[in-house]
């Protein structure tokens, strides 16, 4: 039997973690780009990321049709803790 409740508590609790990281990541963006310590291939890479995401994300629901609002939020969650762990490293060194 399908505990739903627990779907439901696991999608939000990784929304929350969705979120949070996403405002790390704008945060370390940002703070490196008003000192001066951001790059033109950091930018780029910001959006090519973004165009890349959507468009996985994209191919996916037409492959397969439905994507779950879990695997959507999963898909989405894994790149951006990618980002804050590589920005994170980035500040530390």
């Amino acid at each position: 039997m399908k505990n739903h409740a627990a779907d439901w508590l696991k999608l939000t609790h990784d929304s929350y973690w969705l979120w949070a990281e996403s405002m790390m990541v704008i945060g370390m963006r940002t703070s490196d780009m008003m000192t001066g310590r951001g790059s033109e291939r950091e930018n780029a890479l910001m959006v090519s990321e973004k165009v890349k995401a959507a468009a996985d994300l994209g191919m996916q629901m037409a492959m397969g049709g439905m994507v779950s609002p879990q695997a959507a939020v999963s898909h989405y969650r894994r790149k951006v803790t990618a980002n804050r762990r590589r920005l994170a490293r980035k500040k530390t060194k």
